[in-house]
């Protein structure tokens, strides 16, 4: 792990955790069609599985949160695997549909965490309800949101609201090309928070997963201003696939499309310019290479201390061209991520913070 510089610019936190992200590509899915680059022979799930089992007792992490995870391979091995090193039952949510059997889950540490509240959010009945109209923005991805209670805190507070946190694991539509829809997704995933968020008082919270989006599209452009920038290049695209939704009408699509979230500038990724940046969270040599896996936090109540190198033991083998995933290292095509952040009271005042730089 990589410890940040500032953390002792902190004031007194309610407590310490760490949560880890990762995609871990689906059993059925990891087949040599689609990763003709890899030994088949790291393609097996009898192989996968130990490795994942020695990153996972590794790296230790109080909240696992995971996509693409079998729902049979999770009954079947990870539940029982993970219970043996103090987790709960983990919490799934299938992504939907007939042939999906993928979905993602979150597990806590028994002794650090009780679950106040769970849910799971299905991006397809959402879009389904909203736009019937528009079959693009109806994709089987889902989202799953967990309210946490902190046990055995750092301080003694009256406010048990401070020690509850809101987890939230997504994996959205790996389209590209379909702005529109990923804009849906998120977009959806931020009112369901905010109307979550209502019930618990404005819990602080951790927005984690695959989001298929690099750090220059609609996705994040969302995310971390509160709004979408109309002069970015996807933005007429986008407009053109809302605007038959709302009756051809301009005013409408417009106020739909640039309506902020509540939490506008609020978030900050884990991994950014001023603390440490992976190369790539994916990487498929002749198809795919980037950071598509991200771990946002609700930057008042947050802050990070250290974070994962996924990549530390690879050395220069993982800047060679024909480093891909998976491999005999690497059970996935994505890599995790991994942060250890401290948990502020809300009678803080965050804004003169230093920020973590490395």
């Amino acid at each position: 792990m990589i410890s940040l510089k500032g953390i002792d610019d902190y004031p007194t936190p309610v407590s310490t955790f760490s949560i880890l992200t990762y995609n871990c590509l689906a059993s059925n899915l990891a087949e040599a069609q689609y990763f003709p680059k890899t030994n088949p022979a790291y393609l097996d799930f009898s192989y996968r599985s130990k490795l994942f089992e020695h990153e996972l007792q590794s790296f230790n992490a109080d909240i696992v949160c995971l996509q693409e995870m079998h729902k049979d391979d999770l009954r079947r091995w990870l539940n029982p695997f993970l219970s043996q090193l103090g987790y709960g039952e983990g919490i799934f949510a299938e992504r939907g549909g007939n042939k999906a059997k993928d979905g993602v889950v979150i597990f806590f540490k028994r002794d650090k965490f009780k679950l106040i509240n769970q849910h799971r959010l299905g991006y397809f009945d959402s879009a389904q309800a909203q736009f019937p109209k528009e079959k693009t923005l109806a994709t089987y991805n889902a989202a799953l949101f967990c309210l946490l209670q902190i046990q055995n805190s750092k301080t003694s507070t009256s406010d048990k609201k401070d020690e509850q946190i809101w987890i939230c694991t997504t994996h959205l539509n790996w389209n590209h090309s379909l702005p529109a829809t990923q804009l849906f997704q998120i977009r959806t995933l931020f009112s369901e928070l905010s109307r979550l968020n209502k019930e618990t008082h404005d819990s602080p919270f951790v927005i984690v997963g695959d989001f298929n989006s690099k750090p220059d599209s609609i996705v994040h452009d969302y995310i971390k201003n509160g709004v979408l920038t109309d002069t970015a290049d996807y933005y007429s695209k986008v407009r053109d696939v809302y605007l038959p939704l709302f009756n051809d009408d301009p005013t409408k699509t417009t106020k739909y499309l640039t309506e902020p979230h509540t939490y506008k500038k609020a978030l900050e990724s884990a991994y950014n310019d001023n603390t440490f940046l992976m190369p790539f969270t994916t990487r498929i040599v002749n198809h795919f290479c980037g950071t598509i896996d991200y771990i946002y936090y609700q930057r008042d109540r947050i802050r990070p201390r250290q974070l994962l190198n996924a990549l530390y033991s690879d050395g220069e083998q993982a800047k060679r061209d024909d480093f891909t995933l998976p491999n005999e290292q690497h059970p996935s095509d994505h890599l995790p991520l991994m942060a250890e952040f401290v948990l502020l009271p809300s009678s803080s005042t965050n804004d003169n913070i230093s920020e973590s730089k490395k």
